[in-house]
């Protein structure tokens, strides 16, 4: 396993990422986790939970008061029951989030070699408020629902500080997406109405700086940019179909012919996938 953990904006961030060291993965997919004055946003992996136990056993006196998770994927709830049964943190999600951290869940293989094989433990999470502050009081935090990646996301923003932890709302590049056959299917047209949400909501934040998993933190162009290419890719899309192209030729006309992804997960994170999805948001 991969641990790393980043400093930002003057240490009043500290940011704890996990990757697999699976040998199908060719490059990291980072698990982030965010300490912000007690106040932890998500709980990283399934597979990294021991790595978390110990990352907090780490803070010694440095409590963790409460945890917001940002949705139920489990790169991002894996280790709450954790946290929730072994050093009585409270877990906060979002209304549509709570039954399913309730239920637990399993995944598939495909899944597994990124996050681990033993699945999202049940947990009884409380309702995620508006707004939650860390705590000493220090930073609040607006919960604003950003849908599409997941039904149940939220986004954490922390006005004062001009602080955005979108997860995984925003991505750096919008080539595959979850398709209707997988347990955690996105929709592109949410997915833009919901970067969209944020634009509005930080419109006023001239120094905006938005966390991504992984270390990463973009300024509010990350934003023009992503509404920019997904409504160029509609776009495309849109004129594809007018010509008479079926979806797999828009495929290779875009993207070039699909990728490992669409063997490895059965078609379930696919090129093909956001064509569709592109497709529907059209008609």
């Amino acid at each position: 396993m991969v641990v790393k953990t980043f400093l930002h904006c003057n240490q009043e961030i500290l940011e704890w990422c996990w990757a697999s060291d699976h040998e199908m993965m060719h490059s990291p997919y980072w698990a982030s986790c965010y300490l912000i004055d007690g106040l932890l946003i998500d709980s990283g992996a399934p597979g990294g939970v021991n790595d978390l136990r110990n990352f907090v056993r780490s803070l010694g006196n440095q409590k963790i008061g409460a945890c917001v998770l940002t949705h139920t994927h489990e790169d991002h709830a894996g280790g709450a029951y954790m946290l929730n049964y072994e050093f009585s943190v409270p877990i906060y999600a979002s209304e549509k989030a709570i039954p399913i951290l309730k239920a637990g869940y399993t995944y598939p293989e495909y899944r597994q070699v990124a996050w681990g094989k033993e699945g999202v433990l049940p947990v009884a999470a409380e309702l995620l408020p508006n707004s939650i502050s860390s705590m000493s009081g220090r930073y609040t935090f607006h919960v604003l629902p950003i849908p599409g990646h997941a039904p149940d996301q939220i986004a954490l923003i922390e006005k004062h500080r001009e602080w955005a932890f979108v997860s995984d709302g925003i991505q750096v590049k919008y080539k595959r997406i979850f398709g209707s056959s997988s347990s955690i299917p996105e929709d592109i047209s949410l997915i833009y109405r919901s970067i969209q949400e944020i634009s509005r909501f930080t419109e006023k934040m001239t120094n905006l700086k938005i966390f991504i998993p992984g270390g990463k933190i973009f300024g509010r162009d990350l934003i023009d940019h992503k509404l920019q290419e997904i409504w160029n890719l509609r776009f495309e899309v849109h004129e594809f179909i007018t010509q008479g192209f079926s979806v797999d030729e828009i495929v290779v006309k875009i993207f070039g012919e699909q990728d490992i992804f669409d063997s490895l997960t059965n078609g379930k994170l696919s090129k093909k996938n956001l064509i569709i999805s592109l497709i529907e948001w059209i008609k």
